[in-house]
């Protein structure tokens, strides 16, 4: 797990590996940190999590590291679907708690959206945003989105905890290239999202992301210009924020080795 190159870029380190296995690997080891310092001084940790094959080599990772206590962990997840069966294999609330099933942990409340997604969104915005939210575990969209906030079509500011929203063209063509789905039509329109501030208010953000066709965002997450038309570009300037990359997604950035 050598780092290759490292660097801090408006606040946010920046840690490069060779492959995906060694940046998930780094990214689980920071996230469990996160965890058991909750634990410690609140008696709980209250976790975010992103559901995505990104994300597959930081959670198995973070799910064999020792020492968490699991039972102490509140887990919640970043958007769902509107119109997909809960047990349906892109679920996202589905992909989550199959993941973290073998740990045990404390509770997973899960997005339901259900006849009324707006009434889903602000019950799940509420439960979310009542006590704090320790750590955030993300990736980030082939066009720059965090959850299902969308570009030019989320606000920093956002008053709502949580809501829903209009997936872009390039979100659901992922979708596919992830092979989550077999063609676009397949794809939902709409999902509930948690928002960028609520994504933001954790006291750890650990973001991981791998792969040539990440390194255009990220690039503009960590060099363009702050704002909405790259949702991911929140991550600057926040205290307490680590992006873990692999090579390929650090392709475009000028940094140095270490």
């Amino acid at each position: 797990m050598h780092r290759l190159r490292y660097q801090v870029v408006d606040g946010v380190a920046v840690c490069v590996y060779a492959n995906p296995q060694h940046a998930g690997e780094a990214a689980a080891t920071q996230a469990a940190a996160a965890i058991e310092r909750a634990v410690v001084v609140r008696g709980k940790a209250r976790v975010i999590f992103a559901s995505a094959p990104s994300q597959l080599a930081m959670i198995a990772s973070l799910t064999e590291q020792p020492g968490i206590a699991w039972q102490r962990v509140e887990a919640y997840h970043m958007d769902e679907y509107i119109g997909i069966d809960s047990d349906a294999p892109q679920s996202f609330g589905n992909w989550i708690s199959q993941q973290l099933a073998p740990v045990g942990v404390g509770c997973v409340e899960l997005i339901r959206t259900g006849d009324d997604p707006k009434r889903e969104a602000r019950r799940y915005g509420g439960l979310v945003s009542a006590e704090a939210v320790d750590l955030t575990c993300m990736g980030i969209g082939v066009n720059g989105h965090i959850a299902f906030n969308e570009p030019n079509r989320c606000r920093f500011d956002d008053p709502e905890p949580a809501r829903v929203v209009e997936l872009t063209e390039v979100s659901r063509t992922q979708q596919v290239d992830d092979k989550c789905f077999e063609t676009i039509d397949e794809v939902p329109r709409t999902a509930v999202t948690l928002t960028v501030p609520t994504l933001m208010r954790a006291g750890t953000i650990v973001m991981t992301a791998s792969g040539v066709h990440k390194a255009a965002a990220v690039k503009a997450m960590l060099t363009g210009p702050v704002g909405p038309s790259c949702p991911a570009t929140a991550v600057r300037g926040r205290p307490g924020a680590h992006v873990f990359l692999d090579t390929p997604a650090a392709a475009q950035l000028p940094l140095q080795p270490r």
